[in-house]
């Protein structure tokens, strides 16, 4: 029970850092604005947060009847401090970014964020961390700006076909550079907390790492679709491009799910090692 409570919150923190930050992205490069949904995943992040410190401490005390019992809280509260401060305030800057329109608190918020991933998690516990934990950070925040891309791209009524296909080749202009750094800096990752190629493709921890790239290689082939075919139809066949571009951009927050779960599962039901 204890082990689905900490897949759940971990998933509901991974997809509230992303979603928050991510957004917040698209608000400073694209000019897009999200400002509840910023909102309102910062407010998720936060107690996210806070319940995977209380599952930790639970863990720590003998279970979830144990789930208030703060006498032993040092002990977990040590160890991620940097990371939950990272989170609160990243979680705090953007939700005054999105209320004020300030686009210096959006880039504060994001950053945090950005840095509370590499503050914590399996790279912290390598015997010699080096540039890893940054790393994280930026394979995160390229993650953040690629998963988020379904709220930019949908085609909702109100927008122009020439809105549309603008954003399309902004978001493209980007991701063309970022996608391949993302897959680089992910299989480094991935060799490196699994300790070997081997360990990569015979453990439970490396299997779901390596099950998260290629939910994204799917992301990807999406991805090249939309820009070769869909941009075509939409150019040409406004309603067939638009009914297309939703179907894919559905099938991209699958895999999204996906990789996410994965994320979500290799850092509480296993780890590296394992």
């Amino acid at each position: 029970m204890l082990g689905l409570l900490s897949l759940a919150v971990k998933a509901g923190l991974c997809i509230s850092a992303l979603g928050s930050a991510g957004l917040g992205l698209h608000t400073l490069l694209l000019g897009a604005e999200y400002r509840r949904w910023i909102i309102g995943l910062a407010l998720v992040l936060t107690i996210a947060v806070s319940g995977r410190l209380l599952l930790l401490n639970a863990e720590l005390a003998g279970g979830i009847p144990q789930f208030f019992d703060f006498s032993m809280f040092g002990w977990v509260w040590a160890p991620n401090q940097a990371q939950v401060l990272a989170y609160v305030t990243g979680a705090a800057a953007l939700i005054a970014g999105a209320l004020f329109r300030m686009k210096a608190l959006l880039l504060i918020g994001a950053g945090a964020v950005f840095a509370g991933a590499g503050l914590g998690g399996h790279t912290q516990g390598l015997e010699a961390p080096g540039i890893n934990p940054f790393i994280v950070s930026l394979h995160v925040a390229i993650a953040a700006f690629w998963v988020t891309a379904p709220f930019l791209l949908w085609p909702r009524e109100t927008v122009s076909e020439t809105i549309l296909l603008s954003r399309m080749r902004r978001f493209s202009t980007v991701a063309v550079w970022c996608v391949p750094i993302l897959f680089a800096s992910g299989l480094w990752l991935a060799w490196r907390l699994s300790g070997s190629f081997e360990a990569m493709m015979n453990q439970s921890y490396g299997q779901l790492l390596l099950l998260k790239l290629l939910l994204a290689c799917g992301a990807l082939a999406l991805g090249a679709f939309n820009k070769l075919r869909i941009t075509k139809h939409l150019q040409t066949q406004g309603g067939t491009g638009r009914t297309l571009l939703r179907r894919t951009l559905m099938l991209d927050a699958c895999l999204f799910a996906g990789v996410i779960f994965a994320i979500a599962a290799a850092t509480t039901l296993t780890g590296p090692g394992a």
